[in-house]
């Protein structure tokens, strides 16, 4: 019981779990992942990563708004 939770990658890079959009990621994406955009009055995604898909109806925000 000495194994990790987290599965090795044969390619040696380390993949990382979004915790807004639940993708695995790589370093070189870290900022999408992690840093805060600025993106106006919705409250709901209000400084979230560009990741993010806000699910509310009535987003505004070019960068969050739901597009499902």
């Amino acid at each position: 019981m000495n194994q990790s939770s987290v599965p090795k990658q044969d390619n040696g890079l380390e993949r990382l779990s979004c915790l807004y959009c639940g993708e695995d990621y790589e370093p070189a994406d870290v900022a999408r992942h992690t840093e805060p955009v600025h993106c106006g009055p919705c409250i709901t995604c209000v400084d979230k990563p560009a990741c993010f898909s806000c699910r509310l109806m009535y987003c505004v925000c070019d960068v969050h708004r739901y597009r499902g």
